[in-house]
């Protein structure tokens, strides 16, 4: 198709995304396997609807401008105060991805993000946000878009699997209010005094990195870090000892890790209506059986019959009987409804497509332009 006088610019996560590195699989690997995969499927529509598509900090080079410019931020706030007020730029969007627990500046400075974006997309409804706000909000919900969208059928059908896992970075929560990191180091500490479970991810030989603190001069974060490590030399974390105890280090493909196991302790950072990230999605396309605790409302997102609910049980020990128990015929159900389920409508909204979509629809309203 020939090119179209818009070009679509996207402020990224972080600054570690910018001069088109969101659609680098080079990148984004490093991070977590496929996190590129909505992003690099979104630039490719566009393009062959003839919009470029580039990260936001493109938008200061004559050179890629159009006479239209669709300014969309995915959390950097900074940049469209930069361009805001621009005859040739329009501030259409703006999608909050992070929790609250991650990132709680992003929650307090949304009624300043209100102002400029014409559209603010969170995960839920502002009603649930309230306790993060600074100012009422207007926002509409959006799913955050799964880089896997069907089973991995080698690994899916891997029948030589270990009893339980949990791959995550060791982390402490930005705030103590709906989050899931301590959850998460008491499923830990309880699997790990038998020495069931094994876990991965990066910086458990580490202490605990802190969320939240990217205001603070990264020189001031290094000392603050090497202070850590000689404090906890001295007096180490309990719950620290006991995660290194069954750490088994990085890896290279979480899918792969995943598909070695029977069951994955599946927790969010957060326990958010609507706040439904990858995690869940992965362990299906892995034939792995999710643990799930975090969205409240998971029953309406995802068929209950796919994931094991960690709220019908009153500790982990409750928890570690039932999945002893589970036969192989019932351990087989619930796998073929993961697998079912992201084959079913019910997933579509979670899917890049309908999440670029929903872009396409900002943007034709915007610009007037059928896409």
């Amino acid at each position: 198709m020939a090119s179209r006088d818009i070009t679509l610019f996207i402020d990224p996560f972080s600054y570690h995304f910018v001069r088109d590195k969101l659609f680098d699989v080079r990148v984004t690997s490093a991070i977590g396997e496929n996190l590129s995969a909505p992003w690099v499927y979104l630039r490719d529509w566009f393009a062959r609807r003839g919009l470029e598509v580039h990260t936001a900090d493109y938008l200061l080079q004559d050179q890629y401008r159009s006479s239209q410019n669709v300014f969309v931020s995915f959390g950097l706030r900074r940049r469209c105060r930069a361009v805001a007020g621009r005859p040739d730029v329009q501030l259409s969007a703006f999608f909050a991805f992070e929790s609250p627990a991650v990132e709680p500046a992003l929650y307090r400075g949304l009624a300043d993000v209100q102002r400029r974006f014409k559209r603010v997309f969170t995960f839920t409804d502002a009603h649930s946000l309230q306790p993060f706000l600074r100012a009422p909000l207007e926002s509409q919900i959006f799913r955050k878009p799964s880089p896997v969208e069907s089973v991995r059928e080698d690994l899916w059908a891997r029948s030589d699997r270990k009893f339980l896992m949990m791959i995550n970075n060791n982390r402490l929560p930005a705030i103590d209010s709906n989050e899931l990191y301590t959850e998460r180091m008491r499923a830990i500490e309880y699997f790990s005094r038998t020495d069931e479970i094994d876990l991965y991810g990066k910086g458990w030989d580490a202490p605990s990195y802190q969320m939240g603190i990217g205001w603070m001069p990264g020189t001031l974060q290094i000392l603050m870090r090497k202070a850590q490590t000689a404090w906890q030399r001295i007096r180490p974390v309990p719950a620290l000892l006991a995660a290194r105890r069954v750490y088994k280090g990085t890896v290279p493909s979480k899918l792969e890790a995943l598909s070695r196991y029977t069951f994955s302790i599946c927790f969010e950072n957060a326990a958010l209506n609507g706040y439904l990230t990858e995690k869940i999605f992965d362990c299906f396309a892995a034939g792995t059986v999710p643990v799930y605790q975090g969205a409240p409302d998971i029953e309406t997102l995802v068929w209950p019959e796919c994931f094991i609910d960690m709220r019908k049980f009153a500790d982990y020990g409750e928890l570690a009987s039932f999945l002893k128990s589970r036969s192989a015929n019932e351990v087989a159900r619930c796998r073929e409804a993961g697998r079912a389920f992201l084959a079913s409508a019910d997933f579509k909204p979670f899917t890049k497509q309908a999440f670029t979509e929903r872009l396409a629809r900002v943007i034709e309203d915007d610009t007037g332009v059928r896409l």
